[in-house]
Formats: structure tokens, sequence, C-alpha cells
């Protein structure tokens, strides 16, 4: 294997894209880490779930059911992630408007 091994996570097709489009998130497995790779396609994915998450939505017509509950299981699990960065977000956003509020209520006073 190549010393580092790219990616991208959801083409249409199995040629990589050229290198001026960045529309397509990467999966990068570093040097010398074993990869899952897709057994449709062969491409080497980083961990199980993005492997899962490959299947669902590139072989979804011809994954099996097992492989189907793993590809439901991660997009569960990533929409979960996604909803507590939001939360962390939006506490962020909330905590640095309230210490501008201070800081300029402050310099008011």
């Amino acid at each position: 294997m190549s010393p580092a091994s790219t990616v991208p996570h959801d083409t249409a097709s199995h040629d990589p894209p050229p290198e001026s489009d960045h529309h397509h998130p990467e999966t990068t497995v570093p040097a010398g880490a074993e990869a899952d790779r897709c057994p449709y396609c062969d491409h080497p994915f980083r961990d199980a779930t993005r492997l899962a998450l490959h299947v669902g939505e590139r072989h979804g017509d011809a994954c099996t059911d097992a492989e189907r509950t793993a590809y439901e299981s991660a997009r569960d699990e990533e929409g979960d992630e996604l909803f507590m960065y939001h939360l962390r977000v939006i506490a962020a956003l909330g905590v640095l408007y309230a210490v501008l509020v201070l800081v300029y209520m402050i310099v008011l006073a």
C-alpha cells in the first residue's frame, strides 16, 4: 500500500476526481494503517462507520441487509453527532453574545 491512500468519499464513479474538484470530501488512510475496503469498489476507508456510509449511499441497490442496517445505524449516529455539534455552536454563540454585551455595558458605564 502507498504511504497514504486518498479517495473521495462520495463519488459516483470509480475514477478519482480531478485535482481541482474540491466538492468531494476525502478520506485519508494513514500510512501503515489497516483500511476497511468497500466490497463493491475496493475504496479504502479510515473506519467501519465511513465504510458503512459509503456502501449505503453509493451501493445501496446492491448492499445486503446487514450492510443496510450498518448504514442506517451509521447515518443515525452521524445525525446525532451533527445535532450535538449544532447545540455546541449555538451555546458558544450565546456565550459570546453575553460576553460582548457585558463588555459593552462596562465600557459605557
